[in-house]
Parts: C-alpha cells; sequence; structure tokens
C-alpha cells in the first residue's frame, strides 16, 4: 500500500511538473510575440524621430560652431511627437512624411512633404515648449515667425497648399540657421 502511494505522489509530481513547464513555453512565447510586435512598432515610428529632438541636436551644433553634415542630419521619413506618434497623417490615412535636409553647414531645413490632418499651430506650440523658447517672435508675418535661440534664427513658416482632389492642408517649414548678425 505505501508502494502504491508513493507511485500515485510521483505520477501526481510529474504531471504537475509538466503542467508548469508547458504553461512556461506557451507564456515566454506569448509575451515573445507581443514585444515582436511591439519592437516593430517602435522601429517603425521611434522616439529618436521626435522633431524637437532633431531641432535642438541641429541648433545645439550650429549654436557651438560645429559644421552641419548632412550625414548626421539628413533624414526622410515620419517624424513624431515625445511619445513617439506620428505628428500628423496624410491625405491616403498613412502616417505623414517629412524631410530634414542640411542646406549648408550652418544651415538646414525641416518641412512636411504632404499634405494632411497636421496641426500646425499646436505643433509649433510643441516645438517651442519643447526648446524652452518663451520669448516672442523677434518678426512675425503673416505666415512666418523667426524666434532666436543662442546663435540661431529658428524660422517657422505655415502656409495652406490644396491637393489635386482639392483637400487643403498646412505645410509647415522650419528653417534652422546661423544668426547673421550678433
Amino acid at each position: 500500500m505505501i508502494k502504491k502511494s508513493y507511485a500515485a505522489a510521483a505520477i501526481l509530481a510529474g504531471t504537475l511538473f509538466a503542467a508548469i513547464a508547458l504553461q512556461s513555453c506557451s507564456s515566454s512565447a506569448s509575451h515573445s510575440a507581443d514585444s515582436d510586435s511591439i519592437a516593430e512598432y517602435s522601429e517603425e515610428y521611434h522616439a529618436d524621430n521626435d522633431i524637437a529632438m532633431n531641432l535642438r541636436s541641429i541648433i545645439d551644433a550650429i549654436n557651438v560652431e560645429e559644421p552641419l553634415d548632412s550625414a548626421d542630419y539628413n533624414f526622410k521619413g515620419i517624424l513624431t511627437d515625445g511619445s513617439g506618434r506620428p505628428l500628423y497623417t496624410d491625405v491616403q490615412g498613412t502616417p505623414g512624411q517629412w524631410e530634414i535636409k542640411v542646406l549648408s553647414d550652418k544651415s538646414a531645413v525641416i518641412q512636411n512633404l504632404y499634405l494632411g490632418d497636421l496641426l500646425a499651430d499646436d505643433l509649433v506650440q510643441y516645438i517651442l515648449n519643447s526648446l524652452a523658447i518663451t520669448d516672442h517672435p523677434i518678426l512675425q508675418e503673416d505666415r512666418y515667425s523667426i524666434y532666436l535661440t543662442g546663435k540661431t534664427e529658428l524660422i517657422i513658416e505655415q502656409r495652406t497648399a490644396i491637393a489635386p482632389n482639392g483637400a487643403e492642408g498646412p505645410l509647415l517649414k522650419i528653417s534652422i540657421r546661423k544668426q547673421e548678425l550678433q
């Protein structure tokens, strides 16, 4: 009788061990699949593509008189806000495309390439807050504003464009350049 209870206990322990091992394997596979999809999303819309971080990097380089290099800064793709979300959706419903282009060793431009649901005023406010620019623009016209930050001018131009299908939308162009007169 004692031998039977040891045998039953051994079978029960073996069954429990197998169930626990099976559960942990399927749990890690599930977590792996979830983390793979998160990794894909993170790679596509990565926080390194935050528009304010890119602007800060260019401004800092100009302020310390480091020449801008197109190999370091040129970019064409999706820029994000501080939380990694695309800044706008184009008329096809896909994340809006941006271009960062070095024009010279002392100037660059960032602009959206296509029309969409960009909230230009909100984006400008986000950029100014992120860059800690609290001063009023040194010049403000109907379509553009010029701000100073260190030795750098930040020129923000907003205009409305019309797509071939008749849809209207904002185009935002941000020029960054070394201040001419100091």
